[in-house]
C-alpha cells in the first residue's frame, strides 16, 4: 500500500515539475519527506517561482507567518511544517522543511 501511495506521489510531483499545472497536497509534501527522503531542493523545483496566492490556494491559509520577512509557515500533519520565503513580488524563491521548535 504504501509502494502504491509513493508510486502516485511520485508520479504527481513529476508532473507538477513538468507542467507545474498542479501544487502537490500539503499532506504529500509529509508524505514525501518523512517516508522518502524527500529534500528541500526538490519541493523548492516544484513551487519555485509561484504566486504565494497559488499556494494559499492549493494549501489553505498559512498556520503562521515570518516576522519581518516574506514568508508563511505550514504544519503537514506529519509533526513537519514548510516554510515557504517570497520576493518582493510573492514568487517563492526558497523553501525549508523540517520539525518545528518547541
Amino acid at each position: 500500500m504504501k509502494k502504491l501511495i509513493l508510486c502516485a506521489l511520485g508520479l504527481a510531483l513529476c508532473l507538477t515539475g513538468c507542467g507545474r499545472s498542479e501544487i502537490p497536497a500539503l499532506s504529500e509534501v509529509g508524505a514525501l519527506y518523512s517516508e522518502s527522503g524527500y529534500s528541500d531542493a526538490q519541493l523548492l523545483e516544484s513551487l519555485s517561482g509561484l504566486d504565494r496566492e497559488e499556494i494559499v490556494d492549493a494549501w489553505g491559509e498559512p498556520d503562521g507567518m515570518l516576522s519581518g520577512l516574506c514568508g508563511d509557515i505550514w504544519h503537514t500533519g506529519e509533526e513537519l511544517i514548510v516554510v515557504l520565503y517570497y520576493d518582493r513580488d510573492s514568487k517563492v524563491i526558497d523553501v525549508i522543511v523540517g520539525k518545528p521548535d518547541v
